[in-house]
């Protein structure tokens, strides 16, 4: 077994020397930027190396060459002995660095700094794990937290000039102008609802699209619905796969509703066996035909589902990592192509938080937006309603009703409200209530799509129709010209 620490000092000697071969501040100044995204001091092994990279960076904020006399005086006004100043600094110019390898230098560095992080944190969670003290979930969590940590820093921070930015705009425009006929951005997934994709210009990579209901108004029928239409584009497209996390149902159950949604056969049909039986081969009328036809469609979609209860978010971010690395490793042109999240409220804080709730959703919907950046998809987040909306006389959802947390507002690309007139009966009981009379209500009825916040458009409501036998959501028939 090898138990050498990872560390390369000669690299972190040669990064150092090669300033002093710079032919004046400005050169001295680009070099540090080409590798300021990818080391800090803190990634170097050596002290001495790593005192004097950091008295580097604080001369070249203030606008001053790095030479002999101007480095030593730094580094003895950061407390470094004057003697090992001046030893060091001697030392280091009569290297053979080149500039020209100041990058190479910096990703090894970075590449052995990792590897000691890794190697500090698993023998910090080995002596943890014999502690009897210590509780399974906690130490996974941190674990899962450290490793986050330890990824994320250095993260190189890309900007990008006017001129690049313009430049892909264009191709972006050239792009759309081959297809007239789309309402949607290139790139974008169709939800399966016209005008919705009009208003949105389709799902978009890197958006966190929010919808937001009262409980039983249609959030899981209508991301389901999604989800499928979603994965029906997204199969002829490019094969990429919509991924469902659902805290509140199994796959089985999420199987039924879909299932019902696109065979039209009643979900009490699905769950009771009481269906009617097909009388020869020609009769595709009937239950089990118009099953088995939904069964071979919906088994051909690139649909993966999570029913994982009492999921943290932190869990969400490790099962999609893996599952995006799988699919690429099967198809590299692969990978997720759209997250359904069902619902935000359920995500479980991290076992070390100890915020309160309204902390811990702000920062669930701040991950959320964020992994949609890091897998460049579309992420959808279901979210509950406050009962603040059913104390007015108007009823449809408005912005400030969403609940725990104005974050998920702020975090938002797009937030859309579902609103039922028939949610309420003549008494105005909601669906939700046991006092409910559903006896007076229709089957198949009007919901409101409410976008209420949009970054890539205008604000509208899109109206749909909902069978509720079904679970499913269609778009209204056309009306008749006579």
């Amino acid at each position: 077994m090898n138990n050498q620490i990872p560390k390369n000092e000669e690299y972190e000697k040669n990064i150092i020397s090669a300033f002093f071969f710079a032919s004046n501040l400005a050169e001295q100044k680009d070099m540090f930027d080409r590798i300021a995204d990818i080391i800090s001091e803190n990634d170097f092994y050596n002290g001495k190396y790593k005192s004097i990279f950091y008295a580097i960076a604080q001369l070249l904020e203030s606008n001053v060459e790095i030479e002999a006399s101007s480095l030593a005086t730094r580094l003895i006004e950061n407390h470094v002995n004057q003697n090992d100043a001046i030893n060091t600094i001697a030392e280091l110019q009569t290297g053979n660095a080149t500039t020209s390898n100041i990058e190479e230098y910096a990703k090894d560095i970075r590449e052995k700094a990792i590897l000691r992080n890794l190697i500090d944190l698993l023998n910090i969670s080995n002596q943890n794990a014999h502690d009897p003290a210590s509780m399974p979930e906690d130490l996974i969590a941190n674990i899962r937290k450290t490793l986050d940590s330890i990824e994320d820093t250095h993260d190189a921070i890309n900007f990008m000039t006017i001129k690049e930015a313009l430049n892909k705009v264009i191709i972006e425009i050239q792009e759309a102008s081959k297809n007239k006929q789309s309402d949607m951005k290139v790139g974008a997934i169709s939800t399966g609802f016209s005008y919705l994709d009009r208003l949105t210009k389709g799902l978009q990579q890197n958006n966190l699209i929010i919808i937001a209901a009262r409980p039983a108004a249609g959030k899981t029928a209508f991301a389901l619905n999604i989800a499928a239409n979603a994965a029906q584009d997204l199969k002829i497209k490019n094969n990429k796969h919509v991924v469902v996390f659902n805290m509140e149902m199994t796959e089985e159950q999420m199987m039924f509703r879909l299932l019902s949604a696109r065979s039209t056969v009643p979900m009490d049909k699905l769950q009771t066996g009481n269906l009617t039986t097909a009388q020869n081969g020609n009769d595709f009328s009937t239950d089990w035909a118009m099953i088995n036809e939904a069964q071979t469609r919906l088994s051909e979609l690139p649909i993966e589902l999570n029913a994982t209860p009492g999921i943290t978010i932190n869990e969400i971010r490790s099962n999609l990592r893996a599952l995006d690395a799988q699919l690429k490793h099967n198809d590299p042109d692969g990978g997720i192509g759209l997250v359904i999240v069902d619902y935000l409220q359920l995500i479980e804080p991290d076992a070390f938080s100890r915020d309160g709730r309204q902390n811990e959703v702000s920062k669930i919907s701040r991950s959320l937006k964020k992994l949609a950046g890091e897998l460049e998809v579309p992420v959808i987040a279901l979210s509950q309603l406050s009962r603040g909306v059913e104390n007015r006389e108007n009823k449809r959802p408005r912005l400030s009703d969403l609940r725990d947390s104005g974050a998920i507002e702020q975090d938002a690309d797009i937030v859309m409200f579902l609103y039922r007139d028939d949610y309420y009966d003549q008494n105005g009981h909601s669906e939700d209530d046991e006092d409910y009379d559903a006896s007076s209500q229709p089957n198949v009825t009007e919901i409101e799509v409410i976008v209420a916040k949009n970054r890539q458009g205008a604000n509208d409501t899109v109206r749909l129709i909902f069978k509720k036998d079904t679970q499913s959501i269609v778009l209204p028939m056309p009306k008749s010209s006579s």
